[in-house]
């Protein structure tokens, strides 16, 4: 958040005695976990600053969210959640994507190299730690015509069986059955570090 302020350099140094100060009238929107569905909650109840909803407190919160949201919400304006700056922050996605030498017919074909490939990047993701909840296929026909088809699932997770499920389906349910095929990917989105994949800030769906 503190890089927005001073763009574009992008640099701007919030002390531990400045961080309640730092939040003060700013948007809830502006604080990352915090989806458009949780603010349009919150809006409802006429909370759209980090001022309003400190002012309310814990218990009101929680009434209106949850419970670990309102107690995660007011230890961010304390400056009490981790201090490690997660990875992530800067990676949306992993993925891998091949193009054929020459355009596809053979759609079991493809559907078993997009199969090899989800496979690939859940390996990939579990050696690096992190886990997701968006499953994408991305699709191109001859012509270069292109189409992403995806799906999210409710918690983070790194199970190749629970990908494959989906991107079967995914395959399944929007593939043009009379185009040929020149290119399949597959992506792996919303991602989380693994020790923290069972746990989410917001208290709604906040899946694409």
């Amino acid at each position: 958040m503190s890089s927005e302020v001073n763009k574009p350099n992008g640099f701007h140094r919030v002390l531990p005695d400045e961080i309640s100060e730092f939040f003060e009238a700013r948007s809830v929107r502006e604080v990352p976990g915090i989806g458009p569905k949780t603010a349009n909650v919150l809006a409802e109840w006429g909370v759209t600053t980090m001022d309003e909803a400190v002012e309310l407190g814990e218990l009101a919160l929680a009434r209106m969210t949850s419970r670990r949201f309102a107690s995660w919400l007011l230890r961010v304006v304390e400056g009490l959640t981790s201090n490690d700056v997660s990875p992530l922050r800067s990676r949306r996605s992993i993925g891998k994507e091949r193009t054929f030498s020459s355009d596809q017919s053979d759609h079991e074909h493809v559907l078993d190299l997009l199969e090899q490939l989800t496979q690939s990047v859940l390996e990939k993701a579990r050696t690096e730690g992190i886990a997701g909840r968006l499953a994408e296929v991305k699709i191109r026909y001859t012509g270069f015509e292109t189409h992403t088809h995806g799906r999210s699932i409710p918690v983070a997770m790194d199970d190749t069986d629970v990908f494959l499920r989906q991107v079967r389906r995914l395959f399944a349910e929007n593939v043009h059955q009379d185009e040929k095929i020149r290119l399949i990917g597959f992506r792996l989105g919303q991602l989380e570090e693994l020790d923290s994949r069972q746990t989410t800030l917001d208290f709604v769906d906040e899946s694409e």
